[in-house]
């Protein structure tokens, strides 16, 4: 049986990558974007180049989205020359976008007038997870569309959840983000606080590597980051911003609270502030650096 057609839309560093394993699983791919550079990019390596999601959405069966934030799903999806537009009945959106689950909902709702249908698919597992198509993919929807998608699905990722109807994936990919948020900025708080103290950060982050502190957050962020010094973005402060913000809506939504993750919001909007937003996310350590007056760098 030959592979579905399929459309992608949101070439940025995670969606690029994505794009090019879809291609390489055997889907005939047409793509859109913002920029046209990466358009042509992925156009060379065998994608047909659209000129707007609507035009994407009329050739694709499965219609991929990798965007940034929720108001960018809803205006390619429901805005002028959106995939709306162009969707096809019985098309599936496959949304890989960190977005709510108030807004996974609202787009479903919208494609379901016109015959489609539509799955929150977020992803985790960063830049080098979707080069080597190893993500963790954590969908909502129908159990029909998810069998439908998940040949495609198994192109970007190792790991694939079926979470539950649609939205549900997204309120699993919060709450991871809202523990890399918690867990990051408590290990930045440590590492200040010891360097502070006339402790060698190496030896200290050598050391809390080996003990019970240790998490995935400071073999991330330390080693190759914060103690070189090196704050190019992978995944931006501004980004995670988002993603707690969005986490601490669903905390309200059930009445549930989120004490940490209040504080944690603060701490990343005070990095953001300080003029570090477009930053990787090791970058939230430095306005608490320039507070106590030392950096946590490797000697």
């Amino acid at each position: 049986m030959s592979a579905a057609r399929a459309g992608f839309i949101g070439l940025g560093k995670m969606g690029r990558p994505m794009a090019l394993n879809i291609m390489k699983a055997g889907f005939p791919l047409v793509v859109a974007n913002r920029s046209q550079a990466v358009v042509a990019d992925v156009a060379s390596q065998g994608a047909t180049a659209a000129k707007s999601p609507a035009e994407v959405a009329t050739h694709a069966e499965l219609v991929c989205l990798c965007l940034p934030m929720p108001s960018h799903v809803e205006e390619v999806v429901l805005g002028p020359n959106g995939v709306i537009e162009g969707i096809q009945p019985g098309a599936i959106v496959v949304d890989f976008s960190t977005i709510g689950p108030s807004t996974c909902r609202h787009v479903a709702e919208k494609l379901a007038e016109k015959g489609a249908h539509y799955i929150d698919a977020p992803v985790s597992g960063g830049t080098t997870g979707a080069a080597a198509a190893t993500l963790t993919v954590m969908v909502g929807g129908a159990q029909s569309d998810f069998d439908r998608a998940l040949p495609l699905l198994q192109s970007v990722g190792k790991k694939i959840v079926h979470a539950g109807p649609v939205g549900a994936g997204a309120v699993v990919k919060l709450m991871n983000q809202l523990l890399v948020a918690i867990n990051l900025a408590g290990a930045a708080e440590a590492m200040v606080v010891g360097t502070k103290a006339g402790v060698d950060p190496t030896l200290l982050y050598e050391t809390i590597a080996s003990a019970t502190g240790n998490s995935f957050q400071m073999a991330r962020n330390f080693p190759d980051l914060i103690l070189k010094g090196n704050f190019a973005p992978m995944f931006s402060v501004n980004l995670l911003h988002k993603d707690v913000n969005l986490g601490v809506e669903v905390g309200r939504e059930q009445h549930v609270r989120t004490l940490l993750s209040d504080l944690v919001l603060g701490v990343f909007a005070e990095a953001r502030d300080a003029g570090h937003g477009e930053e990787d996310i090791a970058a939230v350590i430095r306005p608490l650096e320039a507070l106590a007056g030392v950096e946590v760098r490797a000697h």
